[in-house]
């Protein structure tokens, strides 16, 4: 498990970090709505095997036009969500109440409703990424001239990564104390504490290096380190609500994309928001 989970992050990294800072953040806008659209798949077939009656089928209109948001913020930065959110929602309506006239047995409310929340959870959140990206100020990185976007996006996946790795070592070594044994058995406190420490270490001083003011870096690496493993036991969660124990597989190792980003996905609006507010 372990070799497939680094052989995967070897190739994943340098990849992401390409995309990141390609110039112009479409490439990264284009990747988010990517890993949306498959997130949205893996989420919508996850409830083939929920055993509620009926069984809700997230309306895949909602699902397809949150999918979209990474793409429509970047190329409309002053677009709202409930531009995108209403004709979506009025055509699903349209879509389901067309399948109950035919006399299909569905559950329609179930269906809208699940469907707006995956929307929600992951289109939306992926999009606060391509917001974060939006920053196209020169900044310069080791000599080389980026975008300042690129700067925080790569800051944000640092605190990640790095907090994640500690959270999967520390857990492994000296790992006792069950952190949410109903939700998630294998994380341990001492591997949570652990992802804290480096969020916080890597937001104060990456946050620092970056213009953030002391106490706005330190409250960016403390909302990563706790949103974060919030996000992930978040999924876990709904993984055990529909009785899925991988949402995929298309990531050796990992799992499905939204098991490798359900951190990202609570804590790029965070690290959104520090950035607005402090910058």
């Amino acid at each position: 498990m372990l070799r497939t989970r680094v052989l995967t992050a070897l190739v994943g990294i340098p990849l992401a970090l390409a995309v990141v800072f390609a110039p112009g953040g479409g490439l990264m806008a284009f990747a988010l709505s990517l890993l949306a659209l498959l997130g949205a798949l893996e989420y919508r077939r996850a409830y083939l095997h929920a055993d509620w009656i009926p069984q809700p089928r997230p309306n895949l209109i909602l699902l397809l036009a949150g999918a979209c948001l990474p793409l429509v913020v970047w190329r409309f930065p002053q677009a709202s969500l409930a531009s995108v959110l209403l004709p979506a929602l009025a055509a699903a309506s349209l879509y389901e109440l067309a399948r109950a006239w035919g006399g299909r047995r569905l559950s329609l409310a179930a269906n809208l409703g699940h469907g707006v929340f995956g929307m929600l959870y992951i289109g939306w959140l992926f999009s606060f990424g391509a917001q974060l990206r939006g920053h196209y100020a020169p900044a310069v990185l080791w000599g080389w001239q980026v975008e300042r976007g690129a700067l925080w996006v790569l800051w944000l996946l640092a605190m990640l990564w790095l907090g994640d790795s500690g959270a999967y070592f520390v857990g492994r070594a000296i790992g006792r104390r069950k952190l949410a044994p109903t939700l998630s058995p294998a994380k341990t406190l001492e591997g949570a504490l652990a992802n804290l420490a480096l969020c916080l270490l890597v937001g104060w001083q990456g946050g620092v290096a970056l213009g953030l003011p002391l106490g706005w870096a330190i409250a960016g690496g403390l909302g990563v380190g706790v949103l974060g493993q919030l996000g992930d036991l978040f999924e876990s969660a709904l993984k055990r609500a529909v009785g899925v124990k991988d949402f995929g597989g298309i990531l050796p190792g990992h799992g499905g994309v939204l098991d490798r980003f359900d951190s990202f996905l609570f804590s790029a609006p965070w690290v959104w928001w520090i950035v607005q507010n402090a910058s």
